[in-house]
């Protein structure tokens, strides 16, 4: 801690000997003023930058890796110039000249969703005009001290805009809504879907009420709940970079509002209706196998764990993004993984609760289990792999 101490101290006192500007709110940490590059196009590789005299427009660019400055802001200062910034080779904005940018390194990781990013310019400025630099908030006046002497300035924080993070938003108070309205209206019920002592339970008897009727309308309320759910997951997997919904024919495409709202409810859609048709199918199953109402006890079952589940899972997502944690690197492999063993879980959960209330062989029911369970589980498990 002293040696970061001290260095962060030597890069401070640094600065102020060069008598480069600032913000003096601001606490340096790293400079970019030697770390200027140039990408050859020939080579198609980044390469330090070299000043070439007869070249009126210059182009050079900064390399930035977000893991490192957690909690920090990037701030450059732009030459007398005209400049245009570009982040990844998408244009971000046009300075007029001499202007002090401000950017959140956290809303920068969370937008472009990536480890590293190339800040460019392209301005008749060069980079020696140019003061970049990455800070920490320290206090104090917002001064920058120039040519002319201290003046004060607006402190220019752009917003990072993030149309899914718009959409996180809209999905999370649909989530908070529907779950509002299911538990008001069917406390009792909700009681057994978010109850680890029910879950658990393979004693059922005494939820016939809702066995009896699997596709009434409070189960039904619990299917439409559980798909918001899976829904606002699969969104929050995209913003943290699973490319699992973009490229696909079912999805529109494109960084909009619109188009993430419209993606979200077509997966809320897509879930309900393969639960509701997930019904159909253990009917069918139930009455080759001859098992009757087991069918509706295994539906229940199926919900109920996989209402359960998915909240716990879609908490710790939520976790996980407000406070900037990132996602594994193998997402899809984690992912995996983890919906692998709460299916076998829910399957063995199935069997003991279904081996208890009745009185099927053992043969019959591994049966009708592999085909009820282990082949949707293999579909759904190919389908997003």
């Amino acid at each position: 801690m002293r040696t970061v101490f001290a260095i962060i101290l030597f890069c401070f006192a640094g600065a102020q000997a060069l008598g480069l500007p600032r913000y003096e709110n601001y606490r340096m940490v790293h400079d970019f003023s030697q770390e200027w590059l140039m990408y050859d196009h020939q080579e198609k590789v980044y390469v330090p930058y070299r000043n070439d005299p007869d070249q009126e427009l210059k182009s050079y660019s900064l390399h930035l890796r977000l893991p490192s400055f957690p909690r920090a802001y990037l701030l450059i200062k732009t030459g007398d110039k005209t400049c245009n910034l570009f982040i990844d080779q998408a244009l971000d904005r046009v300075s007029k000249g001499d202007e002090w940018i401000v950017y959140s390194i956290d809303s920068l990781r969370r937008q472009y969703k990536k480890e590293k990013i190339y800040i460019s310019f392209l301005s008749l400025s060069g980079p020696s005009e140019v003061v970049a630099y990455v800070g920490f908030p320290s206090g104090g006046a917002a001064q920058v001290k120039g040519k002319e002497g201290a003046r004060e300035v607006v402190r220019l924080m752009p917003r990072a805009i993030s149309r899914i993070n718009s959409g996180v938003a809209i999905a999370f108070v649909l989530s908070l809504v529907v779950m509002s309205f299911v538990s008001s209206n069917y406390f009792r019920v909700f009681g057994k879907y978010f109850s680890l002592r029910e879950v658990l339970s393979s004693r059922v008897k005494e939820d016939l009420f809702m066995i009896g009727k699997p596709l009434d309308r409070p189960n039904l309320f619990f299917v439409i709940l559980l798909s918001v759910m899976v829904g606002f997951f699969f969104l929050l997997l995209e913003s943290g970079g699973w490319r699992i919904i973009e490229g696909s024919i079912l999805f529109q495409s494109g960084n909009t509002f619109a188009v993430y709202a419209i993606n979200y409810f077509k997966i809320c859609l897509i879930v309900f209706v393969l639960y509701v048709l997930k019904f159909f199918f253990l009917n069918i199953v139930g009455k080759l196998f001859n098992l009757g109402k087991v069918t509706d006890l295994h539906y229940f079952k199926v919900v109920q764990c996989s209402v359960f589940f998915f909240s716990l899972l879609l908490v710790l997502t939520l976790i996980m993004y407000n406070t900037y944690i990132p996602l594994p690197n193998n997402l899809d492999g984690f992912l995996f993984i983890l919906l692998i063993i709460f299916f076998v879980w829910r399957a063995l959960l199935i069997y003991f609760t279904i081996n208890r209330e009745s009185n099927v062989k053992f043969l019959y029911l591994f049966s009708y289990l592999c085909i009820a369970e282990g082949l949707p589980v293999i579909l759904v498990l190919r389908l997003l792999f």
